[in-house]
């Protein structure tokens, strides 16, 4: 799979995400307008936390949440697109229609035949295991130094993002300004750091960091680099221990 194609497929599994949520918000709203419009409850429930709103949903929309954040963990971890049953590559063609499978139209008709279960979501995540340097200490200990990391590394901009570690599972949410940087915070993450389960909602967002208040020199890539090649060029700077500098354009198109 291409990382081009993997992008699509992560986009079209955060706007499945975003549009359950949106749904609920929509009814509650809804709901609200029958009676007398409180203002101020209004507002609570339009920042109303997604934790909150997730216990709201009905069991058929929870499941197809808990699927879609364990799609998203699985491209962190480099492991989405493999059947949980055999271990083959799902067809491009198949994630296209169900970006969540868990597994192969091949092994998918077998369970269905047999009415076998795959474990649960929940069951996956539990499983997953703390690394070595974060073992014995509390979610709210491994959270700082997190992003402790994260900012004496530099490379990743943090101010929209939000990084929460909990239960064994390390949630991403907000937005970063390229997919380049996107791709840098996964290797640190992973790589360096040895997260197993990563559930990453993080949008790619390049408007944001146009906004007139914003510190000039904090745009992030250009969305027109090459992003496997910024990612290695970065790596490779960071394994020989020199600085590495941020192109300020992007990168030629090979001829």
């Amino acid at each position: 799979m291409s990382e081009q194609d993997k992008m699509r497929l992560r986009s079209m599994l955060l706007n499945r995400r975003r549009e359950i949520f949106d749904r609920l918000q929509h009814l509650k709203s809804d709901w609200q307008a029958l009676g007398e419009r409180d203002i101020e409850l209004e507002e609570e429930a339009q920042k109303a936390d997604l934790t909150i709103l997730f216990d709201q949903l009905n069991e058929r929309e929870k499941q197809e949440i808990e699927e879609i954040d364990l799609a998203l963990s699985k491209m962190a971890v480099l492991t989405y697109g493999i059947c949980e049953s055999c271990e083959k590559s799902i067809s491009l063609k198949r994630l296209e229609i169900l970006p969540a499978t868990r597994l192969c139209r091949k092994c998918a008709r077998k369970y269905e035949e047999i009415q076998k279960r795959l474990p649960s979501v929940v069951e996956i995540i539990a499983c997953a295991q703390v690394p070595a340097q974060f073992e014995n200490l509390t979610d709210a200990e491994i959270n700082e130094l997190i992003l402790e990391h994260l900012r004496t590394d530099g490379r990743v901009d943090l101010e929209e993002l939000n990084v929460s570690f909990r239960n064994a599972a390390l949630y991403l949410e907000g937005a970063i300004p390229s997919e380049g940087e996107h791709q840098i915070l996964m290797r640190i993450l992973t790589d360096i750091l040895g997260f197993e389960c990563i559930v990453d909602h993080v949008e790619i967002n390049e408007l944001i960091w146009e906004r007139e208040e914003r510190a000039p020199g904090q745009t992030g890539f250009e969305l027109g680099a090459d992003v496997e090649e910024i990612s290695d060029d970065v790596f490779e700077s960071e394994e020989k221990q020199t600085p590495y500098i941020f192109p300020d354009r992007p990168t030629p198109e090979k001829g």
